[in-house]
């Protein structure tokens, strides 16, 4: 039930990616909305490639080139704890998002 609920989100969150990077083009070039709507496209970003597994230490970089976009994203974990720490934050994250 967990893993069909994390996909159905990461689908969602696909998505509205996929709407943010179309939506990119159409604003004005350095505007607010422009800014906000790359902010909001690397977070989405974030959210989908960060994985809160269990690791012991582990470097992952990710690098996506786009049109008008340069997305990297680099984790590093060293220890379960960090790991224990970040499941808490999603899931405080996701309760406030709920409420």
């Amino acid at each position: 039930m967990e893993t069909t609920i994390a996909i159905v989100e990461a689908y969602a969150k696909l998505r509205e990616l996929s709407r943010v990077m179309t939506e990119i083009p159409q604003q004005e070039e350095k505007s607010v909305e422009q800014k906000s709507l790359l902010q909001r496209g690397g977070q989405l970003v974030d959210d989908l490639l960060t994985d809160t597994l269990p690791v012991q230490s582990s470097e992952t970089s990710f690098e996506l080139n786009l049109a008008m976009l340069k997305f990297k994203h680099s984790v590093k974990r060293e220890n379960d704890e960090e790991v224990r720490q970040l499941r808490e934050e999603v899931a405080e994250l996701k309760r406030k998002l709920n409420s």
